[in-house]
């Protein structure tokens, strides 16, 4: 996939996530659909701007890997179960959520590539 693609399917899961995650107690002034998007859409481009493709071939390394999908999911997870006690915590955990399922979006595109993702990369 391309840069556009992978934005595009970082700002498809955050806006999807909006329909799933209705806690209003969990919930901040980046709940919509707007936030989302580009919230999602950057982490969905992240993978490439900290591993260029331009650095040839195998750009694939640490930052597109199954650990990092493992580490980023994990992080998702906790970030989707985290209950927020203030506004500042909210709005942490809903950026949290948002850029990490966008990095997901990327790996996991990536993942179905013929060249797939390595399973660590370079550490």
């Amino acid at each position: 996939m391309n840069g556009s693609a992978h934005k595009t399917a970082g700002v498809a899961i955050g806006i999807a996530t909006l329909a799933i995650d209705k806690d209003p107690n969990k919930q901040s002034m980046v709940h919509n659909p707007v936030a989302a998007g580009i919230l999602a859409g950057w982490g969905g481009m992240l993978p490439d701007l900290i591993e260029p493709a331009s650095l040839g071939p195998h750009h694939r390394q640490l930052f597109h890997s199954f650990g990092m999908l493992f580490v980023v999911g994990y992080g998702v997870y906790k970030a989707y179960r985290w209950q927020p006690e203030n506004d500042f915590e909210k709005c942490v955990r809903v950026c949290a959520l948002f850029v990490g399922l966008g990095y997901l979006s990327h790996l996991v595109a990536d993942a179905g590539s013929p060249r797939s993702l390595p399973l660590l990369g370079r550490i």
